[in-house]
């Protein structure tokens, strides 16, 4: 790694300084930097927000990206910090996700821009004329209380592929996304409703620290880079979902903060690309240690994957989340999970995607090309496998059908 100029500096990077940095960054290196509820706090001061996504195959997106990070993690451990603690909460970023309490006030353009994107949902829906009873909801959960939508019969509407198919929960959904109202609890798509101000301080409602949009766009800028760790200039899912996609509002503001030293031009071995880090995290990438080699399990829309294109490019590794995807037509699975082996993504596998956790097995898994599967690297993916099944709540699968099921595929 080297640095030039005294000002405006440039870092200069190979691309395995590049990966050993990421890794470490993102908390994933062995031994952990964080540990416990505070270590899941810590996390979230420097990752900003994670993903989350109801599905629930061998555990949620959310509960995967900390189970890779945080040793010993439990699901109870998430849930008390959402819904006792109210230390985080769920919110809208980079897609639907979870993030500290404490950000909730510097999410106020997200917000007013949710209020305009349901709008236009339910128009096209022709699920409009629920916004007619928004002061109804909240008239019934201020008497009511902590509300499921199910509980307030206001009728129908129109229900497509996407979308609610009661008014209640129309509502209940807008609300929510503009802040309105929080989340008491939820089990996967299922939510129950209050106040907003009944379960955060009536401060962080009230406050906007960044009104100004200019200041906006640079704290967000700043947070999507430091979701990643070093992130590209150029357009890609790391940018979504509202205001800073837009590559002509985004470049200048990355001039912006590059020329007030918040963020630092990072040139990468053999990629043409600019990338950035924000100036505060140069201390982390100066004292990159080595990463003792551990396997983890990679969440499907964990930050570290968000950008498919920087992954390829990165670690070389082609990844594609196939939930989506029509059965003949997907390369791997319905539900792939990337393997990583200390720096490097080694392999991929399949659970066996059934609805109970209960019936948890490996259904399919793939070495990347060039990988030569060691003794060490064999005993470390049995462990990481008892670790999951552990999180998940479900028997451990036996040592001699994982050792059958890749060692198979090696051959």
């Amino acid at each position: 790694m080297s640095r030039k100029g005294a000002i405006m500096e440039t870092i200069h990077l190979t691309k395995e300084e590049l990966k050993s940095f990421l890794i470490r960054y993102q908390g994933l290196s062995f031994p952990s930097e964080f540990e416990g509820e505070e270590g899941i706090i810590q996390l979230f001061k420097r990752l900003g927000s994670i993903q989350y996504d109801p599905l629930n195959v061998i555990g949620k997106n959310a509960d995967l990206v900390l189970q890779s990070r945080i040793p010993g993690y439990k699901e109870s451990m998430l849930i008390k910090l959402l819904y006792q603690d109210r230390v985080l909460v769920d919110g809208w970023d980079k897609m639907m996700s979870i993030y500290l309490t404490s950000d909730f006030p510097y999410f106020h353009h997200i917000r007013k821009a949710k209020d305009k994107d349901i709008r236009r949902t339910l128009d096209y829906r022709n699920q409009s004329k629920s916004m007619d009873y928004v002061e109804d909801v909240l008239e019934y959960i201020k008497e009511h209380g902590p509300t499921y939508p199910k509980d307030i019969d206001l009728g129908s509407i129109e229900k497509g592929i996407w979308g609610h198919g009661k008014i209640s929960s129309a509502v209940c959904d807008y609300l929510w996304n503009i802040g309105r109202l929080g989340i008491v609890e939820k089990n996967n798509v299922i939510k129950k409703y209050d106040l907003i101000e009944n379960l955060i301080d009536q401060t962080l409602i009230d406050h906007n620290p960044v009104s100004d949009m200019d200041d906006f766009l640079k704290w967000y800028v700043l947070r999507r880079i430091g979701s990643i760790g070093i992130y590209w200039s150029k357009s890609g899912p790391g940018w979504y979902n509202h205001f800073i996609y837009k590559e002509t509002l985004r470049k200048p503001i990355i001039k912006a903060l590059v020329k007030e030293n918040k963020l630092t031009l990072v040139k990468v071995t053999g990629m043409k690309e600019d990338f950035y880090i924000r100036s505060q995290d140069i201390p982390i990438l100066r004292n990159s240690k080595d990463n003792i080699k551990k396997v983890k399990f990679i969440a499907p829309l964990d930050n570290l994957l968000w950008d498919r294109k920087f992954l390829l490019q990165v670690f070389d590794f082609d990844y594609t989340w196939e939930v989506y995807v029509p059965e003949g037509k997907r390369k791997y699975g319905y539900y792939v999970i990337p393997v990583l082996y200390g720096n490097d993504l080694i392999a991929r596998f399949e659970p066996s995607g059934k609805r109970s956790l209960n019936d948890f097995s490996i259904k399919n898994w793939w070495w990347e090309e060039g990988i030569n599967p060691t003794v060490e690297m064999i005993e470390e993916i049995i462990i990481a496998f008892e670790k999951l099944t552990e999180m998940i709540g479900v028997n451990q699968i036996p040592e001699k059908t994982i050792l059958n099921i890749i060692q198979a595929k090696s051959q």
